[in-house]
């Protein structure tokens, strides 16, 4: 029987190809979240009509992953969900923009609206589903590839300081922030899954956060110059054949549907995994269990709306 994966930032990057490789080997139903449904061309060409569905989602807006959710759900019936992969990403460099629920643009877009969409799909996960959330080694001040692009590691002191966007960093300028948030948000999807997989309600299910490698290419550079655009998808490609911790969605996309996804014991869940197929190196702060535990515990309370 076809199973269903829910992907997340479908339309391009990492995510269109995990969409085409994964439709390739299995032919199962992909439900893709877009911001922009009627501009999800690739994706539709990528995947047999009759085996995607494209609905309207954007996970800066917890109005958006709720509506997405009753979507899914409405649509699934009794059938269960075989992985959630979680995608969708934003790297602005510009000064910190916030949502209307009150939150950094970066953060809700990289893990607040993820893990609402996690949490609300989890009734309706198969047994040893696959949930992804996607990391960087951008959260670590000891990464020398991310340390040559200016960040310094996460500026983490809570779940409320990241959620908002703040900066204990004074004499950073604001592209330095912003590089900041990036960072602190990829840790606190280190912690969404390492937490996560921790609990009772997601003890069937498989929890990992992927490093998928720097991906030069990919529409992550979408807000920047136009010269930062075309070095970034011209010139850039190329350095995944001789820099170490560069890759492809392509390549990226094969270790999540074939080791994350297919393979259902080859990592334990909870595990950080990056596109070589191996465990990917992570900071001292995010090897903390309890800080994790703590940042899902508090990061839920921001999502109940307040009386």
């Amino acid at each position: 029987m076809p199973s269903i994966h829910i992907i997340t930032g479908a339309t391009s990057g990492l995510g269109l190809a995990v969409a085409r490789l994964l439709s390739n080997k299995t032919g199962d139903l992909i439900i893709a979240g877009a911001r922009r449904p009627e501009n999800a061309t690739d994706l539709r060409l990528a995947v047999k009509a009759d085996k995607i569905e494209v609905l309207a989602l954007d996970t800066s807006s917890l109005a958006s992953v709720r509506a997405f959710v009753s979507q899914v759900v409405e649509r699934i019936g009794n059938e269960r969900i075989a992985s959630v992969i979680c995608a969708a990403g934003l790297q602005p460099l510009g000064p910190r923009r916030i949502t209307p629920d009150g939150f950094d643009e970066v953060f809700s877009t990289n893990v607040l609206g993820h893990i609402a969409l996690v949490d609300g799909l989890r009734d309706h996960l198969a047994p040893k589903a696959a949930i992804i959330t996607i990391g960087s080694g951008t959260h670590d001040p000891a990464n020398k590839l991310a340390a040559r692009a200016g960040f310094l590691g996460a500026d983490f002191t809570d779940a409320r300081a990241a959620a908002t966007g703040q900066s204990s960093r004074q004499d950073r300028d604001e592209r330095g922030k912003a590089l900041d948030r990036y960072a602190t948000s990829k840790l606190c999807a280190i912690y969404h899954a390492t937490a996560a997989a921790t609990e009772h309600s997601f003890a069937d299910a498989r929890i990992y956060c992927f490093d998928p490698g720097l991906m030069p290419g990919t529409s992550l550079a979408r807000e920047q110059s136009a010269v930062v655009q075309f070095v970034w998808k011209r010139v850039m490609p190329v350095l995944r054949y001789f820099v170490e911790g560069v890759s492809s969605p392509e390549k990226s996309a094969r270790v999540i549907v074939d080791d994350l996804i297919l393979k259902k014991g080859q990592f334990p869940s909870g595990c950080h995994v990056e596109f070589t197929g191996r465990i990917a190196p992570a900071s001292q702060q995010a090897s903390d269990l309890e800080a994790a535990k703590r940042f899902l515990k508090d990061t839920r309370a921001l999502l109940v709306p307040s009386a």
